[in-house]
């Protein structure tokens, strides 16, 4: 199916708390019809790369002892 529609494209909606690097704000883009009907939603999850989430993961069951906090904060270090 193939159709030709005017939309409304916004980034105006936020996600996250933005308290620590584990929420952080970041934007969603969002796709509506002119009568109002979301069409797409997209939420980045903030920064990080999949080689990131990837090599976090490894840390975080390399390390079971620490909170995500925890992990979090000494990863980055490394």
């Amino acid at each position: 199916m193939i159709q030709a529609k005017e939309l409304i494209v916004t980034d105006l909606s936020r996600k996250g708390n933005g308290k620590d690097v584990t929420s952080p704000i970041r934007t969603v883009l969002e796709v509506y019809t002119k009568d109002g009907e979301l069409l797409a939603y997209r939420g980045c999850q903030g920064n990080y790369s999949v080689e990131d989430l990837v090599s976090f993961s490894s840390f975080c069951l390399s390390n079971k002892e620490l909170s995500i906090s925890e992990a979090l904060q000494k990863w980055k270090t490394n």
